[in-house]
């Protein structure tokens, strides 16, 4: 099989399980497990659905504000800059891609850190 990478983006709101089963969001505890606490789920195209936490929390990331995204971005890079870091072959070529992307990873600290101050000022 092939490997695929998918990103969706959604609206969603705290829901416990009890709650979802009963507005039809998720389907009822037949196996007796612990109710969870998770979310619902709105898609784009209006289907509504239920996660637990852990699993919504494993798969999405708060986005309301360009802050947040400039986070989940630099969180992005940073983990493929630490997979080139933990290459033992690097070509020239993949030297280079390094130097740029830890270039971008200062810039991105720095207008994430100069607008959390401007916005939350002390």
């Amino acid at each position: 099989m092939k490997k695929y990478i998918g990103t969706k983006e959604v609206q969603a709101e705290p829901m416990n399980e009890l709650t979802a089963v009963e507005l039809g969001y998720a389907r009822a505890n037949e196996d007796n497990h612990e109710w969870r606490n998770g979310y619902h789920v709105l898609y784009p195209d209006n289907y509504n659905s239920w996660s637990p936490a852990d699993v919504f929390n494993s798969a999405y990331k708060c986005a309301d504000s360009f802050i947040d995204r400039m986070h989940i971005e630099l969180e992005e890079l940073q983990k493929r800059i630490k997979e080139i870091e933990q290459r033992e072959n690097r070509d020239v070529f993949l030297d280079t891609q390094y130097n740029i992307m830890k270039s971008y990873e200062n810039i991105l600290m720095l207008r994430i850190s100069s607008f959390s101050s401007f916005i939350n000022p002390r």
